[in-house]
């Protein structure tokens, strides 16, 4: 098969490009895939670093070139295409990810045809070509349904759209490049058709391929790029404004999204799912739910029919390549498996499987008991007598659930996204420390605020970085370092750029079933200094590649092993060196494989638990009591949203006061 260079501008947003990145490897065949061009057009540090490390791991299948200034997509569009040789070049946005074979189906689409110089696919956002998912579907769920429906059809063109443009090499050796005459951006593609078109070549739309498109994420929105739009409209117009407005004609007589819409069923629209993931909430402030949101993502991309069913969504800023359902509204939702993420969600999730006959999951990411106290001890035991296979991340927690409650589970350890994160730090001494206060006695917040306290009589001329979740925390006073705050919750990228700017990492939480946030900042070029919460044994060995606190509430013991990083910077390399050797083992994109197979082998697991009366009676008293919090909560959560913002602070004011003034033990 003739082969295929991609082209991806970068500009900022480096989550996205290592997403698109994944997805391309994943989805393309090596028969294919030429080679991958990494242009970057910025000079962020984060976004320099993760491209290296993408190189990194791709090798000799990624050229990576860096602009010496900034010139805007189509300049450094251009240059990519210039250095193409392969029969097709696809040019690719950051934030656009492809599907399964997606590429391969444009080429056999147009392959027999030397007429045809340009294909696109259809998008989950790509204006005239643009089709939502539908709830319950992820991106490649619509991929295999188009493909299942439409193979092989295409539509012409009315304009074809940027964000995935496959194109001959015929086409590029006579119709040339994009014009730079659009500036920085926006209608070059456009151009770029009627200019190939004038020459002979046909444009096409394939409607047996979907892929993701989020849009505005390199560029934004403002009013500079309202301004650039109506410029280059203009300019396209001028040029192209009778040829477009007749082929205008022509497709609104046929047009692919119409004829879609009109050739699928109210029953092609239903979810399947092999696995719909269950959380009573989609927050930003959650580790455990980025965990699952993640995961959800990865197993999208690699064409599993995956989910998740939520009872809440607040402010959620990260990546979701699908479309979540509400707890609601599941009765046209086909699931064969459901799995509940945290004990309380195991009552209501077991509520769908017995409504349609399917297998229980559950995913245990702590010690559960420890979440409120041990109040709840024995509602988490009966909760873990219900699932019929039962995935953990530690092995902390595979022998927790063993040993106290003879639960067998299935041990995926956590990953982490190693090319976002991974930074050299070449630092030959300590210049900052980062703490991340959670709120939550549990976490150890006020223990961290002694140790800063601490650290500030022994040292000077440091930074003291402090990610923190309750405005109105009252901070002790430090003299001779500087103190910089950051009010939570941040976006994660944020998060990760803060990590990479620091030296030290201390965490002294009393109980972790893993801990994200260590090997995080490890992997960003930090020493760790954490207590021995348990689940950082996976990766933390004390005195190797940080520093283990087993006396957990003596805040001594931590500053004293800061302080002898700090003092040694010999030892502060070498365990700098160490935690590199650490990050091998915990590479996300080595993990999804893992859950591919967990999920496939729950098919044929059974639940043997017996039940006595107390396990009964605390099921159907847990059923009544989630019914009625996710009501209540969900019209907390419809008013929030129309209430204006500077109505909801005052209010948020009030009930934080009024909070207070009670006595809650």
């Amino acid at each position: 098969m003739k082969k295929c260079d991609v082209i991806i501008p970068v500009y900022k947003s480096p989550e996205w490009v290592k997403l698109c990145v994944y997805a391309l490897f994943k989805n393309t065949a090596e028969s294919v895939l030429n080679k991958v061009y990494l242009i970057n057009d910025c000079d962020d540090p984060y976004t320099t670093n993760c491209l290296k490390n993408l190189k990194e791991k791709y090798d000799n299948k990624i050229e990576l070139l860096q602009n010496k200034q900034n010139l805007g997509f189509i300049k450094t569009t251009n240059r990519g295409l210039k250095e193409s040789k392969a029969d097709y070049a696809l040019l690719l946005n950051t934030d656009c990810l492809v599907s399964k074979d997606a590429i391969e189906k444009m080429i056999n689409n147009i392959k027999d045809d030397p007429s045809i110089g340009l294909i696109c696919p259809i998008s989950s956002n790509a204006a005239n070509l643009t089709f939502d998912m539908f709830e319950g579907f992820n991106y490649s769920m619509m991929n295999n349904l188009f493909e299942s429906k439409f193979k092989g059809m295409m539509f012409d063109a009315c304009t074809v759209v940027g964000n995935c443009l496959l194109i001959t090499r015929d086409c590029l050796d006579k119709a040339g490049y994009l014009d730079e005459a659009y500036g920085m951006g926006y209608g070059e593609e456009t151009d770029y058709q009627f200019k190939a078109m004038s020459k002979g070549f046909k444009a096409k739309v394939c409607i047996d391929t979907y892929v993701f498109h989020k849009s505005e994420v390199s560029f934004g929105t403002s009013k500079e790029k309202q301004e650039r739009l109506n410029k280059n409209r203009e300019l396209f117009f001028s040029r192209w404004g009778e040829e477009y407005n007749d082929l205008l004609k022509k497709y609104e007589k046929n047009d692919p999204i119409k004829y879609i819409n009109d050739h699928l069923t109210n029953e092609d629209k239903k979810p399947v799912l092999d696995t719909a993931i269950y959380l009573n909430g989609i927050v930003q402030n959650a580790g455990g739910v980025h965990v699952v949101v993640d995961m959800v993502n990865y197993l999208a991309i690699n064409n599993q029919n995956v989910n998740i069913v939520y009872d809440i969504m607040s402010t959620y800023k990260e990546i979701m390549l699908f479309n979540p359902i509400e707890s609601n509204a599941l009765d046209n939702v086909k699931i064969a498996k459901i799995m509940s993420t945290v004990w309380s969600s195991v009552f209501s999730a077991k509520k769908i499987t017995d409504s349609n006959k399917c297998k229980l999951l559950s995913f245990v990411q702590g010690n559960e008991v420890y979440f409120e106290n041990g109040s709840n001890y024995g509602k988490v035991e009966t909760s873990y007598k219900l699932p019929d296979s039962i995935l953990t991340i530690s092995n902390y927690l595979k022998k927790n659930l063993k040993d106290t409650y003879n639960v067998d589970s299935t041990l995926i350890t956590n990953g982490i996204n190693v090319d976002l994160l991974k930074k050299d730090n070449n630092n030959t001494k300590v210049k900052s420390i980062t703490i991340v206060m959670r709120n939550n006695a549990m976490k150890g917040d006020w223990l961290l605020l002694e140790i800063i306290r601490k650290l500030d009589k022994k040292c000077k001329n440091l930074n003291f970085n402090v990610l923190y979740m309750d405005e109105h925390i009252e901070f002790p006073r430090i003299v001779n370092n500087q103190l910089v705050k950051y009010l939570g919750p941040l976006s994660r990228a944020d998060v990760n750029k803060l990590l990479q700017s620091s030296d030290i990492y201390i965490d002294a939480s009393l109980n972790e079933g893993f801990g994200l946030n260590p090997i995080e900042a490890m992997a960003a070029g930090n020493v760790c200094v954490v207590s021995n919460s348990f689940g950082n044994s996976e990766y933390m060995v004390d005195g190797i590649n940080g520093f283990v606190i087993n006396d957990v509430n003596n805040s001594d013991e931590y500053v004293n092993a800061v302080m002898q990083i700090i003092n040694d910077s010999k030892l502060f390399s070498k365990m700098l060196k160490e935690t590199k050797k650490t990050l091998k083992d915990f590479d996300y994109d080595d993990r999804v494989d893992d859950y591919i197979k967990f999920f496939n082998e729950a098919n044929k697991s059974k639940n043997n638990n017996a039940l006595d009366e107390y396990d009964k009676e605390i099921i159907n008293s847990m059923l009544q009591t989630n019914e009625v919090t996710i009501q209540k909560k969900r019209k907390i959560y419809y008013l929030a949203r129309l209430m204006p913002k500077f109505i909801k602070k005052p209010i948020k004011k009030i009930v934080v006061l009024l909070y207070g003034c009670f006595n809650h033990n």
